[in-house]
């Protein structure tokens, strides 16, 4: 086959596929955003689709964190309420490892 023959039959396939695509973009479909066409309601729907699939992710980490922080409070408040020697030998522990006095001053 010939180049230019060749080259002429390119050129002629590519302007016949860009006709066929500028023809039918007026036709196609977009997502409810971008298309007007669909109503409100669907371009609402889809909005607010998005703004729960971005939530969910806080919500479940911060629920998770709720749980964590409330059931840590939850046994330290119960091990005080208790009275436990174990406690109170770990809150000193704890005081005077941060340098935290846990006798009152004696004045003498």
């Amino acid at each position: 086959m010939n180049y230019r023959l060749m080259k002429s039959h390119l050129a002629s396939m590519m302007l016949a596929i860009a006709v066929v695509l500028i023809v039918q973009v007026s036709i196609a479909q977009a997502c409810p955003t971008c298309k007007s066409g669909f109503g409100e309601r669907y371009v609402n729907a889809y909005g607010w689709s998005i703004i729960f699939m971005m939530a969910m992710p806080f919500t479940l980490v911060g629920a998770f964190a709720a749980y964590v922080f409330w059931s840590i409070r939850t046994k330290s408040a119960a091990a005080i309420a208790a009275g436990s020697d174990e406690s109170v030998a770990e809150l000193a522990q704890r005081k005077s490892a941060l340098g935290v006095p846990t006798q009152p001053p004696v004045d003498a």
